[in-house]
């Protein structure tokens, strides 16, 4: 059986009734410049030795963000909606957020620190690629951060 190509419709639909999400990607490390220069790294703890520098407050270590601004198909959950998979009932989260599979890398897909919708913060509990007969879209499956 052929499977018709849908990618351009579910792209045309997600740019129709999407919304922006904003996928917060933790970057790279960096040392500070100040504990790097005066050899202060402590390997064990992965800290400065220096607890009181004036630029990393003893934790010798800045990882930046960047902010990825992305259209989105956002659905919020209306209750207590659960899914079913191999391993019995699972839990879908608060929201499921679903992207164009091109949007992200896999690198970048394991670095995301958070998502960001109307107002809201959100952890990912689960990342699934979907679509047939080529994966085309990429669902996430949520939890609003401070909403437990």
């Amino acid at each position: 059986m052929k499977y018709p190509t849908t990618k351009p419709i579910k792209d045309s639909i997600r740019k129709a009734i999407g919304q922006t999400s904003v996928f917060v990607i933790r970057g790279d490390s960096t040392a500070c410049p100040v504990c790097s220069g005066a050899d202060l790294y402590d390997s064990v703890n992965e800290l400065s030795l220096d607890p009181f520098c004036t630029v990393c407050s003893g934790s010798y270590w800045f990882v930046g963000t960047s902010e990825l601004p992305i259209t989105a198909h956002v659905r919020q959950r209306t209750g207590d909606e659960s899914d079913w998979g191999i391993a019995g009932e699972v839990v879908i989260g608060d929201c499921i957020i679903t992207i164009d599979i091109d949007e992200l890398s896999d690198s970048q897909i394991v670095r995301i620190k958070e998502i960001r919708v109307d107002g809201n913060k959100f952890s990912i509990l689960r990342t699934i690629k979907r679509g047939v007969p080529e994966r085309d879209r990429i669902r996430f499956a949520c939890r609003q951060v401070g909403k437990e």
